[in-house]
This record gives C-alpha cells, structure tokens and sequence, in this order.
C-alpha cells in the first residue's frame, strides 16, 4: 500500500484521535494539515481506519479527515463503509445518500449489514 506520507504518519501514531487524548491532536495536527488533497483508495482505506467508531469529533480534526476521505477521486468506496455500528461510516452513508450517491445495490448491502 503507498500511502501520501502524511497519511502514513497520522496513521502510524496507531489509535484513533479522540477529544480527551491532547497529547495524540498534538502529535496528529501537522499531518492533518498535509493530508493531500484528493487522497487515493489506499490513503482512504488509511484515514477511515483512523476514525473512532463512537464518533468522537477530536476537536474537529476527524472531519477535517472525513473532508478530504470525501474529495478523493476514488469516493465513494462502498466496501470501505462496512461497518453499520461505526458512527463515522453512518456519517459518511448519510452523507452520500443526502447528495442522491446510493450504493450499488440493495443486494450489496445486505451482505454488508449481515456481517
């Protein structure tokens, strides 16, 4: 996987960004101001891991990372969204799905939801 090194770091800092851990948006702030501006499938697949499944906003920072995952070329990345409790993915579902973009097929995502 080549990832933009921005996204390599941010994502070797190795646990999501969270409102209470200061010393982690201290250490992440720089490579979220680098983070490119219309990252690849791989820098996806990086950033959407590095968002907390409680949708804990780290001070803004992980919408900050959900605007650029938006603006990759690549976007959506249905299989990307895999996760039906993860609050980000249902941010990002939504999202789509209020700019008339839907998923490939119902069929799709039932087997989605039934993991």
């Amino acid at each position: 996987m080549a990832l933009h090194p921005s996204v390599q770091a941010l994502h070797a800092l190795g646990k999501p960004l969270r409102d209470d851990d200061f010393a982690l948006i201290e250490q992440a702030h720089p490579y979220i101001d680098a983070l490119p501006a219309h990252p690849t499938r791989d820098d996806v697949a990086a950033l959407l891991s590095m968002l907390p499944a409680n949708g804990d906003t780290a001070s803004g920072l992980n919408w900050t990372i959900l605007h650029r995952i938006e603006a990759s070329p690549d976007w959506p990345i249905w299989d990307l969204l895999d996760q039906p409790e993860h609050e980000w993915h249902q941010i990002l579902r939504q999202r789509l799905m209020n700019g008339g973009v839907k998923p490939p097929s119902r069929t799709f995502w039932q087997k989605i939801l039934k993991r």
